[in-house]
């Protein structure tokens, strides 16, 4: 076991860190530990034990200083309530600097988790244990995933129009918790994920079951727009498909959970976390009070969850966004929505009107909706040299798709001049695959440069939205009302110097990056992009797509290495394609050595 720092050398490695930093070295320090007391002074001697006590503290501080480091030792700190950021943080002023800092190279975790214990052996290599909360979708042993149990599908399955299932399979009459029960689909660039309503004779031929879906979930999956769902590729979260070791499932009314254990692991001594909390921490400013200057180091944020796909199902449009129900349009006999204003499957850490927010050297993981969303009004805010893996969805997502998104009532709304840089991410989209990496919207002078983006079920980077409808005069398709005649806010962005491979792993038509609508000045220069299976793999300027220039980039070993799906209206013609390096082996050395994280990240 880890000794824990005494208090020196905890002082050493914060002030080396704010160093490091280039952060204010003068100010109020402020220090939480695991072994601390809310009631004393916050000092390295007698420090906070939670964060929310220093970050009341902090906010005293900032009435009389500048700059205030909360330092946060090493050890795993449970929330048991999202820790919220305010103009009050900041002192409504926008020249403070506030940081929350983790001891380097050690561990210091914010997690919304909670233990299980308990653990009895009910049969075979089945144990059992009561859940500490009501509901969850992630389960996890020794910090390692289980996988919901789940299987292959009712035999003799017959599709019944928007309704349901017909099967020849009499032993799903017997399944427990029929309404928690999962079809799940893998339908070119989605995934999508319906739940059953019940269970019961079918009225055509008694000797068969009828499994109803849940509605209006399974009938949108059936008719949306793009793709629609009709075979599932599995099954999950049913008791009865209990049975390989890593798998679990819970029995929700019994508030009990069910695990195999694999070979390693003995449940008498593991730690076994289930998530409690859906936000670990929100950024809550507003157009007239913006929260400045916040930062956050060394840093691992762990253990959230979302709960609307065990609510309501999770009919996927792309990039794990859904259908907003109170703006339904149906064309062509699909069903979208008005202007592509869908749904964003939310961050389990959250930034709205943030400004000079930062993100370095932190850990997102164990995420059970997607990791980190920074949108509506954040500006000058940077992600750095961070890492995301085991994210049940999307690992990064700047900006929305909405009204304000694409044409805001106020200039205050726009999410500009946002930077992921010098990142790792990989192993995202676990649960929702069709999640990318990073997700820009409708944004403004963002930059994502140097990161290693890796082992993804779909696309890398998608940048824009819309497929066109929504730039000034429309799009290609028929008109959802009379078209804009202002453009987005959407170009300036630069994606560039990426190491993006082995994307595009279980689904279709998406790429290493991927590009929708008119982003006037959007340049992708300088990446390397490479062994995707997925067509078109590479490089995918999508509908409505203009205005980008292409240059500088090394793309091998993906079926297709340049794809334009945007001839409609010659938008085609405004794209400057240029001096790249396609299916060129050996990619150039200059490109290879200069694309990923740089030096010391």
């Amino acid at each position: 076991m880890k000794r824990l720092l005494p208090a020196v050398a905890v002082l050493a490695a914060f002030t080396h860190a704010v160093h490091a930093q280039a952060a204010p070295t003068s100010g109020v320090f402020l220090y939480v530990a695991v072994h601390g007391d809310d009631a004393g002074p916050g000092t390295t001697d007698k420090p906070f034990r939670t964060l929310h006590r220093a970050q009341a503290a902090a906010r005293e501080a900032v009435a009389s200083a500048k700059a205030v480091t909360v330092g946060i030792g090493e050890g795993v700190y449970l929330l048991d309530r999202p820790l919220v950021f305010e103009p009050a943080d900041c002192g409504r002023r926008p020249d403070v600097q506030v940081q929350y800092m983790g001891v380097p190279n050690r561990p210091t975790v914010l997690s919304g988790g909670r233990r299980v214990t308990g653990w009895a052996r009910c049969k075979d290599n089945v144990w059992k244990a009561p859940s500490p909360v009501d509901d969850f979708r992630q389960f996890y042993v020794n910090h390692k995933r289980g996988i919901r149990a789940r299987g292959k599908v009712p035999a003799g399955l017959e599709l019944v129009g928007n309704e349901g299932y017909r099967t020849s399979d009499p032993a799903i009459a017997k399944w427990k918790n029929i309404d928690d029960v999962e079809f799940c689909y893998l339908v070119v660039w989605t995934h999508s994920r319906c739940r059953w309503a019940t269970v019961r004779p079918d009225e055509k031929d008694k000797s068969k079951l009828f499994i109803a879906m849940q509605q209006p979930t399974f009938e949108q999956a059936r008719t949306k727009e793009g793709v629609q769902v009709s075979m599932p590729a599995y099954v999950e979260n049913a008791f009865e498909l209990l049975d390989e070791p890593g798998e679990f499932y819970l029995d929700r009314p019994a508030r009990t959970i069910y695990y195999i254990p694999r070979e390693s692991e003995d449940l008498a001594k593991a730690e076994v976390i289930v998530p409690a909390l859906d936000t670990l921490v929100e950024v809550r400013g507003t157009p007239e009070e913006p929260v400045c200057g916040v930062a956050f180091f060394n840093l691992t944020f762990a253990d959230a969850t979302w709960l609307q796909p065990s609510r309501i199902g999770h009919a996927d449009v792309q990039a794990n966004f859904l259908n907003d129900p109170g703006k339904l349009l149906r064309r062509d006999g699909k069903v979208t929505t008005v202007h592509n204003e869908q749904l964003k499957s939310p961050g389990n850490i959250r930034i709205r009107h943030g400004q000079g927010i930062r993100f370095s050297e932190c850990t997102f993981t164990r995420l059970g909706g997607a990791g980190l969303d920074i949108d509506r009004g954040s500006h000058s805010c940077e992600v750095h040299g961070c890492d995301f893996h085991d994210i049940a969805g999307s690992a990064v997502q700047i900006g929305d798709v909405n009204k304000d998104d694409h044409h805001p009532s106020d200039e205050r709304l726009i999410v500009r001049d946002i930077r992921v840089t010098d990142c790792l991410i990989h192993d995202c989209c676990l649960d929702y695959k069709g999640g990318v990496g990073v997700f820009l919207g409708y944004v403004k002078d963002c930059r994502v440069a140097h990161n290693e983006i890796r082992d993804l079920p779909y696309s890398g980077v998608s940048a824009g939205w819309g497929w066109g409808e929504e730039d000034a005069g429309g799009g290609a398709y028929k008109v959802q009302g009379p078209p804009h005649a202002k453009p987005t806010p959407c170009g300036g962005n630069v994606i560039e110097k990426n190491h993006i491979h082995h994307v595009m792993k279980e689904l279709n038509d998406g790429g290493g990056i991927y590009t929708l609508g008119n982003q006037p000045g959007t340049v992708i220069r300088g990446n390397h992009i490479h062994d995707d299976r997925g067509g078109p793999g590479g490089i995918y300027l999508d509908e409505g797509s203009g205005f980008i220039e292409i240059t500088g980039n090394a793309v091998h070993d993906v079926p297709r290495p340049m794809n334009y799906n945007n001839r409609a209206q010659d938008r085609i013609k405004t794209c400057n394609e240029h001096d790249n390096y396609f299916n060129v082996k050996p990619p150039p050395k200059n490109v290879v050595e200069q694309a990923g994280p740089e030096a010391g990240h």
